[in-house]
């Protein structure tokens, strides 16, 4: 997703949102304000954040988490700790765990709710997809061509509304560059079948690590799409199928946590899709 809270792109590695991250804490610490209680506290928040990252990094999903759910207790209300935590806890695999988090950041900083889709995910990840529409509804004022928020704002009407609901209120886009983003929309459009979508992806892009991130793409939300269908069969094989395309960054951990969490599967020994 083109997205902006916390400035990251969806793509982004673990250590590109570290860079991005921590410099920011750094300048927000230092006028902070806090008492010399409170400032050990938020300081002591911000080391666990920091091994929490690296513990994530490492693939070791428990440490991250528990460190995390840490750093949220002891983090003042300081939102950008709140945010992160609830990111780490949440690509952990502990959905519900990171919703509170995530829900304590649009308390205390309500003018950038609306930029907030991994709150979004994190809520469709846990079935609670009217909340969720709201939150996609809102983060397309801020983000208005962003395909992927459209998917996703699909599937929370059509979990809630009914199919026909969700054609009649595909979020439009002017134009998202990113492959295969418009076949993507014309699907959820019922313009295009999604077999269409997966052909796009590997015919609109050169080869390697372009082509790779499109197929993830394509596939994870043509999964998406599966999902919004009722066809958890479907559903589960293109999410499967995305993962072995895509390698790392936000979505590519929010494709595992969503198989596991929504179809109780892992991602391992995937199925054919159907033809």
């Amino acid at each position: 997703m083109i997205a902006r809270y916390p400035r990251q792109a969806r793509s982004a590695s673990s250590s590109g949102r570290e860079r991005k991250f921590w410099p920011l804490l750094i300048w927000l610490l230092s006028f902070s304000g806090c008492t010399q209680a409170q400032d050990a506290k938020l300081s002591e928040a911000v080391r666990l954040i920091r091994q929490a990252d690296s513990a994530f990094a490492e693939k070791d999903y428990q440490v991250a988490a528990d460190k995390a759910a840490q750093a949220g207790k002891l983090a003042q209300d300081t939102p950008f700790v709140l945010q992160r935590a609830a990111e780490i806890l949440y690509l952990s695999g502990h959905a519900p765990d990171s919703l509170p988090l995530f829900d304590r950041v649009v308390e205390l900083v309500p003018e950038q709710a609306p930029e907030n889709w991994q709150r979004g995910i994190a809520l469709c990840t846990c079935g609670n997809f009217e909340a969720g529409a709201e939150q996609f509804k809102e983060h397309h004022d801020v983000n208005p061509d962003d395909v992927e928020n459209s998917a996703w704002y699909f599937l929370c009407i059509a979990k809630t509304k009914g199919l026909a609901a969700a054609r009649e209120t595909v979020i439009p886009s002017r134009g998202d560059g990113r492959e295969p983003m418009m076949s993507i929309l014309q699907m959820l459009q019922g313009k295009m079948e999604p077999a269409q979508v997966i052909a796009a992806a590997e015919a609109d892009t050169l080869t390697g690590d372009a082509r790779k991130r499109a197929q993830f793409y394509a596939a994870l939300y043509v999964g998406l799409y599966f999902d919004s269908l009722g066809d958890k069969e479907q559903a589960v094989v293109y999410l499967k199928k995305s993962l072995s395309s895509g390698d790392e960054g936000y979505m590519v951990d929010t494709a595992k946590v969503y198989l596991a969490d929504r179809f109780g599967r892992s991602s391992d020994k995937a199925p054919e899709p159907a033809k």
